[in-house]
């Protein structure tokens, strides 16, 4: 190795050491508690500061650094992870199916914790229109949509587990 590569190499070793627990805990919220995920998003992370350390500038602290590259591989990976828009009406229907949520007594029990946006593009969803049909009546951008309809799909089966907990 080369002096140059090798002062490079310490630095990243230092820099990861310096911020391994924080890397690993942004990557742990980003996999909801998922280890395995966890450890693979740790691993892109790592992979990605290596690959941009050359755009690290010594004026910005270091750990806001750190915090700003990996929040930016995890937003990619989160972009990249979205189910395909012809995918996500079914992910709903299988969301509100009565098995999945146990034969619950209705659509309205069910979406009574989302908010008036959120059920609305419920509504419209198993009512068959389509992503960009849905944009274009609630004034949104076809991504807006997509991910929100994401976010509900997340938020119908984490409020499923706490009500089958209770039971």
């Amino acid at each position: 190795m080369t002096d140059e590569l090798e002062q490079l190499h310490a630095f990243y070793t230092a820099l990861v050491r310096r911020n391994a627990p924080l890397i690993r805990w942004l990557c742990l919220r980003q996999a909801d508690g998922d280890n395995a995920l966890c450890n693979d998003l740790v691993q892109e992370v790592l992979l990605g500061l290596w690959l941009h350390l050359d755009s690290y500038r010594r004026e910005v602290p270091e750990r806001v650094w750190v915090i700003w590259k990996t929040r930016t591989i995890l937003y990619d990976y989160r972009r990249h992870r979205l189910p395909p828009p012809e995918r996500l009406a079914y992910e709903v229907a299988d969301c509100l199916a009565e098995e999945t949520f146990h034969a619950r007594e209705s659509l309205d029990e069910l979406t009574a914790y989302l908010t008036d946006e959120e059920r609305a593009l419920v509504q419209r969803q198993l009512d068959g229109y389509n992503i960009a049909e849905i944009a274009g009546q609630m004034g949104l951008t076809t991504n807006a949509v997509y991910k929100r309809m994401h976010h509900v799909i997340k938020k119908l089966r984490k409020i499923n587990d706490i009500i089958n907990k209770r039971q």
